[in-house]
């Protein structure tokens, strides 16, 4: 029995071993740090998977069990940021849903939104506000619908057959009325108005929207994202996870 144990324990350590690395970079479950890294499949922002690599090729970060995101960017004529939010536990359509996406373009921090950070949201899947801080609060911008192009839908996707709330979309950060600025701290949060004792589920976990000094920090790369790597790194290290568990306390049942 000892030797089948330590079997599997090397085996173990061998998967992870293989995957430790594009699991550090790749896959960060509730931390405060993140890679966008460069576009490599041009996504088609209408709200689903046009293809099943259309996003492959930015880092999954997870906001607990039920949302992941990933972004991309490359440099045109202006440097351009393109985002895909999943909520998987979203399947229904509620006027008080909310997708929010907040953004310190100086990395400031401060426990008020400042000039120059700045926060989106759309409610209801339907309507999109632009917001800037003021020293105290957020205060309402002016923006030219073209500024900032999206869509979001209920669909099936790569990593998730049932269909769920997808959001796609796609800013210039270094143009337009909103100046994003090339390098920020940001949160990401949602909201299903079906599920309200659940609340916020935000990136980083705990973050406030009014308190940017709690917000993550996005780091950027020129280079691809490591080939083959993908949900099937959590699902990999959560199945090693549950050999090593289970074969311990079977070995301590019988002691």
């Amino acid at each position: 029995m000892k030797k089948k144990f330590c079997a599997i324990i090397m085996v173990a350590f061998m998967m992870l071993l293989l995957v430790s690395v594009g699991a550090i970079n790749c896959v960060r479950a509730q931390v405060s740090e993140r890679i966008s890294w460069s576009t490599q499949v041009m996504p088609t922002i209408d709200g689903v998977w046009t293809s099943e690599d259309e996003w492959t090729d930015g880092e999954i970060t997870p906001i607990g069990e039920d949302v992941a995101f990933r972004s991309t960017w490359d440099m045109a004529e202006d440097v351009m940021t393109r985002w895909v939010v999943e909520f998987f536990s979203d399947t229904t359509d509620d006027p008080e849903d909310y997708w929010e996406f907040c953004t310190d373009g100086d990395q400031s921090g401060g426990s008020a939104p400042q000039a120059g950070d700045f926060k989106f949201v759309i409610t209801g899947h339907t309507d999109l506000v632009w917001y800037e801080g003021d020293g105290t609060g957020w205060t309402e911008v002016s923006l030219d619908a073209s500024e900032i192009e999206w869509a979001n839908s209920l669909s099936d996707s790569p990593t998730n057959s049932t269909a769920h709330w997808i959001l796609e979309f796609q800013i210039p950060k270094n143009s337009g009325t909103v100046l994003l600025s090339i390098m920020w701290n940001l949160r990401v949060g949602v909201y299903d108005a079906s599920n309200s004792e659940a609340g916020v589920l935000a990136w980083p976990q705990g973050s406030d929207a009014d308190v940017p000094a709690g917000w993550g920090i996005e780091n950027y790369t020129m280079e691809a994202i490591p080939e083959g790597l993908s949900f099937g790194v959590l699902v990999l290290l959560s199945s090693v996870a549950v050999i090593v568990a289970t074969v311990v306390l079977r070995k301590r049942s019988k002691n």
